[in-house]
C-alpha cells in the first residue's frame, strides 16, 4: 500500500487528499496545494467543504464512511482561489489508517467534451459576477434541506442545516468588511446571516413565495458583528425535494432607510407646525392644482381639504389671473426682498374676502409653491376692489 502511496506521491499531474471518517482533510499533496493555492498545514482538520464543492465534499464523506460504494472514476468539482470551480476525475482507495486517499486528475474542456464558446460564456459570467459592484453571493446546504415539511420546519433547517458559501464574488466582502486576505466563501454562513427573528421572518416569506424573492429586508451582521440593514433578492435551486442552493444578490440599505426616516421625521414636524399655524398655508403646482392646506385654511374658508385638495386654486379666486398672479409674486421675492398680491377668495358660504398671498417656489424637478395667507381689513376701497378683480 505504501509503495502504491509514493508511486502516486511521483506522478506530478495527480492531486492527492486523504479523508478521515468525519470527512475532515488530514493531508494534502504539494500538487494539489499548490493547484488550490492552499496551505498544506492550514488545511488539515478543515470540512471537506474546504477543497471541494458541496456535492462533490458529500459524495466523498459518504465513501469515506462506507454508506456509498466508489465508482472506479467518478467527477468532483474543487473549489481553488486561484481558478474558482475545477472540475476533476477522482478514484478512491482505503490508505490504512492515513484515511481514505482520493487520488484526481484535472479534466480540461475537451476531456469534458465542452466547447469552446461554452467555456468561453462561463468564463465571462464568472468575470462579470466578479466585477459587478452588488454583492452576489450563493449559500450551498450540504445537508439539503427537505421542502416537503412544514414551513416552521424549512427555516429552522434553512438556519441549522449545515451550508457553507460558494462563488461569493468581492463585493461581498468589501460589503461585510472581511479584513484583507480572508475568503469569504470560507467563512461560517451563520457569522454573517444569523438566525434572529426578523431573518427568520424573510425566509418564511422565502417559503411563502416558492423560494423566488425580490427586495427582502434582513438584518445581517458584518465581520466585526456590527449590525447592517440590508436587501436580498432569493433564488433556489431544488432538486427532487430537497432545497440545495440559495443564490442571488444583497444591497446595504442602511443609509437609505435611515435618510427616508429622516426626511419622514422632518415631514412629521412641517406638518405639526403647519397645522398650528394660525394663517391659512397652501401648496400648489405649477399648473395651478392646490396640493396641501393646513387646519387654518380649512376653517378660513369653510372647507375641508378633501374639497380643495387636487382642484385648481383659481376655482376659489374670484380674482381673474390668479395663479399666475401667484408666480409672478414668487419671481419678485426671488429677485427683491420679497413680494406680494392681494386676492378675493370664495368661502364656501359664498361670502368674499380680501386676502393677502406670500408665494415662495420650492426647489425640485416638480414645480410647486408655497403659499401663506392674510385676511385684509374687511373694508375695502372701491379701487381695491376693482383693480382685484381686473
Amino acid at each position: 500500500m505504501n509503495e502504491r502511496m509514493n508511486t502516486a506521491f511521483n506522478m506530478d499531474s495527480l492531486l492527492i487528499d486523504w479523508i478521515d471518517l468525519e470527512g475532515r482533510v488530514c493531508r494534502v499533496n504539494d500538487r494539489e496545494a499548490k493547484t488550490l493555492a492552499i496551505n498544506p498545514r492550514s488545511i488539515i482538520g478543515t470540512p471537506l467543504e474546504s477543497v471541494y464543492s458541496g456535492e462533490s465534499a458529500s459524495l466523498i464523506r459518504a465513501i469515506a464512511r462506507g454508506e456509498q460504494t466508489a465508482e472506479q472514476s467518478f467527477p468532483v468539482w474543487m473549489n481553488s482561489k486561484a481558478h474558482g470551480d475545477m472540475p476533476m476525475v477522482a478514484s478512491t482507495f482505503v490508505d490504512g489508517l492515513n484515511g481514505l486517499a482520493v487520488v484526481k486528475q484535472p479534466l480540461t474542456p475537451a476531456a469534458l467534451g465542452v466547447g469552446a464558446e461554452l467555456v468561453e460564456r462561463v468564463e465571462i459570467l464568472s468575470q462579470m459576477i466578479g466585477a459587478a459592484t452588488d454583492a452576489c453571493w450563493c449559500i450551498e446546504f450540504l445537508e439539503p434541506v427537505d421542502t416537503s415539511l412544514a414551513q416552521e420546519e424549512i427555516v429552522e433547517q434553512i438556519f441549522k442545516n449545515r451550508s457553507s458559501w460558494r462563488a461569493c464574488n468581492d463585493a461581498m466582502g468589501r460589503l461585510y468588511r472581511l479584513p484583507d486576505g480572508l475568503d469569504f466563501n470560507t467563512q461560517p454562513v451563520s457569522r454573517y446571516f444569523p438566525a434572529t427573528e426578523i431573518n427568520r421572518q424573510m425566509v418564511r416569506d422565502l417559503v411563502r413565495s416558492n423560494y423566488r424573492l425580490d427586495h427582502a429586508q434582513a438584518v445581517d451582521r458584518r465581520h466585526d458583528g456590527s449590525e447592517m440593514l440590508v436587501e436580498n433578492d432569493f433564488r433556489a435551486a431544488i432538486r427532487d425535494g430537497l432545497l440545495i442552493r440559495l443564490w442571488g444578490t444583497t444591497r446595504d440599505v442602511g443609509m437609505h432607510k435611515k435618510r427616508e426616516q429622516q426626511l419622514y421625521d422632518r415631514a412629521e414636524t412641517m406638518l405639526d407646525i403647519l397645522s398650528a399655524a394660525p394663517d391659512p398655508i397652501l401648496v400648489m403646482s405649477e399648473d395651478g392644482l392646490l396640493l396641501a392646506a393646513n387646519p387654518a385654511a380649512e376653517t378660513a374658508w369653510g372647507r375641508p381639504a378633501d374639497q380643495m385638495l387636487g382642484r385648481p386654486l383659481q376655482q376659489f379666486a374670484e380674482t381673474r389671473n390668479a395663479v399666475e398672479r401667484l408666480r409672478q409674486a414668487a419671481l419678485a421675492a426671488e429677485e427683491s426682498a420679497g413680494s406680494e398680491c392681494d386676492l378675493i377668495i370664495i368661502s364656501a358660504d359664498n361670502c368674499r374676502n380680501n386676502w393677502r398671498f406670500r408665494a415662495a417656489r420650492i426647489e425640485g424637478e416638480m414645480g410647486r409653491y408655497v403659499l401663506t395667507a392674510r385676511r385684509k381689513s374687511k373694508r375695502r376701497s372701491p379701487s381695491l376692489a376693482q383693480e382685484a378683480l381686473s
